[in-house]
């Protein structure tokens, strides 16, 4: 990307800082850099993640810990937003916590393998010692980047395109990331001779090397950021850092929306991360490159065609109505996970596309109303609450998470030797069933009692919301096949003005007039 010169918007009442070239270079270079960290996020949390922890010993309790440290670490940015607050260096400490995030991964996986390779098996217990400690200080850095990125973007996006934005900006880091996560299932299905029960040593010597590889393309993503203009932010000092960080308890409408996001996360997030994987390994007993289609490529797939929905639908039709609509879709596929079986595989598919679509909602909703609070200049669609907004979504949404975890975990761990078979020769109920209806129950519970509690004067009505997202999803599913047919119809016009014309005919001679004869 080339440099431009910057453009920036000082006055106080601007709802973004950059305008003109500059805004389209850091708009574009933005896009371009999570093109590759989301291949570092998809290879790091996919079917490698789960078959490196069940190579080194992990029970079923350490599977749920190990779903929860991403969350329990995300508790540092609080901190972290103070000393954001307090420095106003946002794009440095955003450097800072990222870096140190991809960075680590480099030795994630190596220092456990080199352990084990060293000292046999028998050292696997301190092994998952030394990793589980690594992942939490890898997360810890994205959490003290993460508040950074979040303020600094508020102020470099327009509010008004900030739903559509980042919608597309997801779109266009799937074009690598869903490749990647394929080679990725397909390259251990290879090397471990397509086996999950392979030999523990081998698992994680591979694993490690795709989370160094990973951490390669994790790298580039903040490495682009350095030509993103640092927005001037002032730093904050004493009863204004205070005034700052306690702003977000007394917003009681930002409160029903934590519970209702709180809860929603306690229910869904920890199973997403890891249940789902393990259960479709352990109990149906898929490869590794069907555990990476089902659970990362198609999944992806989907959010192409739904984030332009869903993105268009929160900057038109409100946060409000999209929210009832996610959740209430998500309450029938946690359920009907309970279904799922090696008999009908299909049926997993259908649930995992169908609850990544509607997650992507709330995930936009979600990203979308806090980064409305978080920028450092006020306006008509700005709180100007800096990172505190963020900083406290962070600790009540993770501290959830990673309650979820351990509770999913202890739960799992508990009724690891319980089933059930109700019908002779039909499915058997394990405790992972027993995991997916009481999430199921929990979604429905948010919709009930924290949606009705929530204002949002300005969004539209849920039915009109559900007719204008059936409306763009029916239009851009017309643009994408007609497309070709618009193709083929403009080449062939292009062709038929660039024919050479026919000479003309010549112009048939004149005929001989009479002779008119004097009388």
């Amino acid at each position: 990307m080339r440099n431009v010169g910057l453009k920036l918007n000082r006055g106080s009442g601007s709802s973004h800082a950059i305008s003109g070239p500059a805004l389209r270079n850091a708009l574009a270079v933005t896009t371009l850099a999570w093109v590759f960290g989301n291949v570092w996020n998809l290879t790091v949390t996919g079917a490698p993640f789960t078959l490196f922890a069940r190579a080194i010993g992990a029970s079923p309790f350490e599977m749920g810990l190990l779903a929860a440290i991403p969350y329990l670490a995300a508790l540092v940015s609080l901190p972290a937003s103070v000393l954001i607050e307090r420095t106003g260096a946002r794009k440095t400490i955003f450097f800072w916590g990222v870096y140190f995030q991809r960075g680590l991964w480099l030795i994630v996986g190596i220092a456990p393998l080199w352990l084990v390779s060293r000292y046999g098996m028998a050292a696997a217990p301190v092994a998952l010692s030394l990793f589980i400690p690594l992942f939490f200080l890898s997360h810890a850095g994205n959490a003290v980047g993460g508040p950074a990125w979040v303020s600094w973007m508020a102020d470099v996006v327009p509010a008004r395109i900030r739903g559509k934005y980042f919608a597309r900006r997801r779109m266009w880091a799937l074009l690598l990331a869903v490749p990647a996560a394929w080679f990725v299932g397909w390259f251990l299905d290879r090397v471990l001779d397509g086996h999950s029960g392979a030999q523990p040593l081998a698992t994680m010597r591979w694993c490690a090397i795709l989370f160094a590889c990973a951490a390669v393309f994790g790298l580039v993503d903040p490495a682009m950021f350095h030509v993103v203009p640092a927005v001037p932010k002032a730093p904050q000092r004493g009863a204004g850092l205070l005034r700052a960080m306690a702003g977000p308890l007394k917003d009681r409408q930002y409160l029903w929306f934590a519970g209702f996001a709180g809860t929603l996360w306690f229910a869904v997030v920890p199973l997403q991360q890891q249940f789902y994987q393990w259960f479709l390994i352990d109990r149906v007993g898929l490869s590794n490159r069907a555990v990476q289609v089902m659970v990362l490529v198609l999944p992806s797939l989907a959010q192409l065609v739904v984030l332009p929905v869903w993105g268009r639908a929160c900057d038109r039709m409100g946060k409000r109505p999209l929210l009832i609509v996610a959740t209430l879709g998500l309450v029938p596929v946690g359920l009907g996970w309970c279904l799922v079986g090696s008999g009908n595989l299909w049926l997993g598919y259908v649930m995992m596309v169908l609850g990544t679509a509607l997650w992507t909602g709330v995930d936009i909703v979600n990203f979308n109303f806090v980064i409305e609070m978080s920028g450092s200049r006020g306006g008509a669609r700005s709180r100007a609450g800096g990172t505190a907004y963020h900083a406290v979504n962070s600790v009540i949404l993770n501290a959830a998470a990673f309650a979820g975890g351990l509770a999913w975990g202890g739960l799992a761990q508990w009724l690891k030797d319980w089933n059930w078979t109700p019908v002779a020769g039909g499915k058997t109920f394990t405790s992972f069933d027993v995991l997916f209806a009481l999430s199921g129950v929990l979604r429905l519970g948010t919709v009930v009692v924290f949606l009705p509690r929530m204002r949002e004067p300005a969004a539209r009505g849920t039915r009109e919301t559900l007719r204008f997202m059936g409306a763009s999803m029916f239009a851009n599913i017309w643009t994408a096949l007609s497309h070709p047919i618009r193709f083929v119809r403009a080449r062939n016009r292009q062709a038929d003005v660039t024919a050479p014309m026919p000479a003309p005919e010549p112009a048939p001679a004149p005929e001989p007039r009479p002779i008119r004869r004097a009388a």
